[in-house]
């Protein structure tokens, strides 16, 4: 209330600058939001409906000024440079774009009636954490709720946090020196002790609670602090993961041993995360083209099935039963964990392939995982053995999943037999 107080104190009863057609067509445009019913203009009395009239048309033909790039109905939103959680800008500004501001703009595209369509426009290594995930599923719904196709453009890089964001668009391009991938996480922490205390320099920290001044620069990292942040760092990147397998198809095991790898062109079609290699110039026209046809696609993994269809109507997706959501979500959360817990165990360090293949590929516990971990001898020769040990675990049926459910320790153990077994084989250990 006290915004439109202040606003009618600047429009009524004081004097302006302004065109006096103009001014009449100014106050009709806010005159319901003043509470304003007529409007004398001259000889004529406008009443609301002829003010809102009046207002309308003052707009016909005038191009809005949109924090957006249209053409031919396809709306291009450039993300590009270090994405940040919370620029507070629309457009990329001083070389990093927003999350908010890509929302922002996506909003406004996809509720645009001119826009038939939105190119996310991506050139970036990624950025921050915060507000990815978010704004990758938030662009998906957007998308799908709107019935508009999403296509995301690498020209020339969709790394890291930028390959979250295009994974939610329905179809990617790629340039053939586009850079894509890189889904993985990093974390890096300076320490001045030594330097400190070269200068004679001795930083005391006073905190309560154990954990507060944890990671801290004055100080090396503990070996405790080290596989905490290795642990979060774990589960951050199987959440990447998870993120990008469910709007591409790719599974959660071929996306982790990409091992955080980035992909040139040809290379990223192969390896799911783009459909085709274009030229940079032609990629707003082939966009174009395909909203022209309202042709819609739909991406399955890396195979894309075209067919010209109406754009379809926003459908609420369906409910699942009230009891089975918890139980689900719990089931997921601790499949998670034990993944994690594989990966960033210990004795995990320097045999990576083994232990990708008993968090993925095995029903395994953390601690029965790390019994076989602590017997196989670290890689050495890692290409030969992991060939071999790929080999040998392919023709093994180790029976896991469904059909030894809830036979206990017997059956871990039968597993573990099992797993030791096929990498003695294969690697000739006694």
């Amino acid at each position: 209330m006290s915004e439109l107080i202040h606003l009618s104190a600047r429009i009524l009863n004081t004097a302006l600058l302004l065109e006096p057609g103009y001014a009449c067509t100014a106050i009709s445009g806010i005159a319901n939001r003043l509470g304003v019913v007529a409007l004398q203009d001259g000889d004529q009395l406008l009443n609301a409906q002829q003010m809102e009239t009046r207002a309308a048309g003052y707009q016909a033909g005038r191009d809005r000024d949109r924090p957006y790039q249209v053409v031919e109905g396809a709306a291009i939103l450039p993300v590009s440079g270090s994405l940040v959680h919370k620029s507070g800008n629309l457009r990329p500004f001083s070389g990093t774009t927003g999350y908010d501001g890509i929302i922002g703009r996506a909003a406004d595209a996809f509720a645009d009636p001119d826009v038939k369509g939105v190119l996310l426009d991506n050139d970036t290594p990624g950025g921050e954490v915060a507000g990815c995930f978010d704004t990758a599923r938030s662009l998906r719904k957007m998308a799908d709720e709107s019935g508009k196709p999403l296509w995301a453009a690498c020209w020339d890089m969709n790394c890291s946090a930028g390959m979250a964001l295009a994974s939610a668009a329905n179809r990617r391009l790629i340039t053939q020196t586009g850079i894509a991938g890189s889904i993985g996480v990093v974390m890096a922490h300076a320490s001045y002790e030594k330097q400190l205390e070269a200068a004679g320099i001795k930083v005391t920290l006073i905190h309560s609670g154990a954990q507060k001044a944890n990671g801290n620069p004055y100080q090396d990292l503990s070996a405790d602090v080290l596989a905490q942040f290795q642990q979060s760092s774990d589960q951050l990147r199987l959440e990447f993961a998870e993120l990008v397998s469910a709007h591409t198809g790719i599974s959660v095991g071929a996306i982790l041993e990409m091992e955080a790898a980035t992909y040139r062109g040809q290379e990223a079609v192969d390896a799911g995360l783009a459909d085709d290699v274009i030229n940079g110039h032609e990629i707003v026209a082939h966009f174009v083209e395909h909203l022209s046809t309202q042709g819609r696609t739909i991406t399955i993994g890396a195979t894309m099935a075209e067919e010209t269809l109406p754009a379809p109507q926003a459908t609420e997706p369906a409910s699942a039963p009230a009891a089975a959501v918890p139980d689900a979500a719990a089931d997921k959360q601790a499949e998670r964990t034990r993944i994690a817990g594989i990966l960033s165990h210990p004795s995990a360090e320097g045999r990576g392939k083994l232990a990708n293949h008993l968090a993925l590929n095995t029903d395994l516990s953390v601690e029965a995982a790390a019994a076989v971990l602590a017997e196989a001898e670290q890689q050495r020769d890692s290409a030969n053995m992991e060939t071999a040990l790929d080999s040998m675990m392919a023709g093994q049926d180790l029976e896991v999943g469904a059909d030894t459910a809830g036979e206990g320790a017997d059956a871990e153990t039968d597993m573990v037999g099992q797993v030791m077994g096929a990498w003695k084989a294969a690697t000739g250990a006694t």
